[in-house]
């Protein structure tokens, strides 16, 4: 069996969107080939027996980039791989330089931030490197012009869509409305990371307002944490939050819930009115995809956003929610009211899930075992 080498910061057992991808990449290849990972200290943990994990501690990302670089050495003198694959372009550099020096192929996955964050040591030594890469993935339409715009030809650039888990019926999972005290309210909802281009503080003081006066059971629960370590940190976005609410007064219309349990983020979903998506527009960041929107929609909760960034291939006008025009905070309000009021008919939840099946891990995984095979194919035909 071929041998693939997979060079990530991004794997369990850290958690969020970008460590889910880099396992379920692990995951899905391991069917059809041996995959050995530079990786997080504990990340040999998640590995099949039989397959190898060279482990690095991982903050600071500098420490991270010089041990992953001395251990993808090693790995692959002790090894012979067909493929190095980069999780993102903070491996880019590594997956390069390992794939010139033995003959084989690289490929770099990318996310957007990767592309253009505010860093210019990042940006003069990271970022050509993944023009160098022999195939570099996007997540998004939007990603993919964002390496075009930056110097990545066209020709090395392919879309895949990360994947999402479809859900199954869960039986006694905890009740989130009745634990939250929000029987009978309408419920709307976000998940992720509070960093400034979730427009979070921005949507409570333009749109969420406008949306009580007319629906004054409304309540919007906020799931999610400042990031501690991420090529853009969140800084005081929270105190910014708490401000906005403070601002509005909208102290009994604004829940903080942080962190939390898988389960109680499954009840969310399921319990949720829908998921409010407010993203806008923000120097050195940009949202590469939107994978929390399809997370929903698997949920069967439609989704309420800005079309900013790499969302509009994560939420489907009329099928799988409503996509605004970014800035329109009154247009954004409007179409919460409308679909409270029932005067446009939301998705149903048959339509978000259907939506969110063509984005399923197998499917994914399809598409990337393609790619590794062509890829791994090229690099035999010019060595030979």
């Amino acid at each position: 069996m071929k041998r693939v080498l997979i060079i990530t910061r991004n794997f369990p057992p850290l958690l969020g969107g970008m460590e889910r991808l880099g396992f379920n990449i692990y995951k899905q290849l391991r069917t059809h080939f041996d995959c050995d990972i530079v990786g997080p200290t504990g990340s040999g943990a998640a590995l099949q027996r039989g397959q190898k994990a060279w482990e690095c501690r991982p903050s600071p990302v500098s420490v991270f980039i010089v041990t992953a670089l001395l251990k993808s050495f090693w790995a692959t003198a002790r090894n012979k791989y067909q493929v190095c694959i980069a999780g993102s372009g903070v491996t880019a550099l590594i997956a390069v330089i390992i794939s010139r020096l033995r003959g084989i192929h690289s490929i770099t996955f990318i996310h957007g931030l990767d592309l253009i964050a505010n860093n210019r040591i990042y940006q003069n030594i990271f970022v050509p490197f993944i023009k160098y890469s022999d195939i570099v993935v996007a997540n998004s339409h939007n990603t993919a012009r964002l390496a075009e715009k930056v110097g990545v030809p066209g020709n090395k650039i392919t879309i895949l869509h990360p994947g999402v888990d479809m859900p199954e019926e869960i039986r006694g999972h905890r009740n989130f409305r009745e634990s939250h005290n929000l029987q009978g309210k309408s419920l709307l909802l976000s998940v992720g990371r509070l960093i400034p281009r979730k427009g979070l503080a921005e949507f409570i003081r333009h749109s969420l307002p406008a949306v009580v006066r007319q629906h004054n059971n409304t309540t919007f629960v906020i799931i999610g944490s400042e990031p501690e370590d991420a090529l853009d940190k969140g800084g005081r976005v929270l105190k910014d939050i708490q401000a906005a609410i403070v601002e509005t007064g909208l102290e009994q219309h604004v829940i903080l819930v942080g962190q939390v349990e898988e389960s109680v983020l499954q009840a969310a979903y399921r319990e949720a009115d829908f998921f409010i998506f407010p993203l806008r527009e923000t120097p050195g960041d940009v949202e590469g995809f939107g994978m929390v929107a399809v997370e929903a929609a698997a949920f069967g909760l439609p989704t309420i956003a800005f079309s900013e960034g790499g969302v509009c291939d994560a939420v489907k006008q009329g099928e799988s929610g409503f996509l605004v025009a970014p800035g329109d905070y009154d247009a954004f309000s409007k179409t919460i009211i409308n679909c409270l009021d029932n005067t446009v008919p939301a998705p149903s939840p048959a339509s978000c899930r259907t939506f969110a099946g063509r984005f399923h891990w197998d499917r994914f995984g399809d598409r990337l075992r393609c790619i590794v095979i062509s890829a791994s194919a090229q690099a035999s035909r010019e060595t030979e």
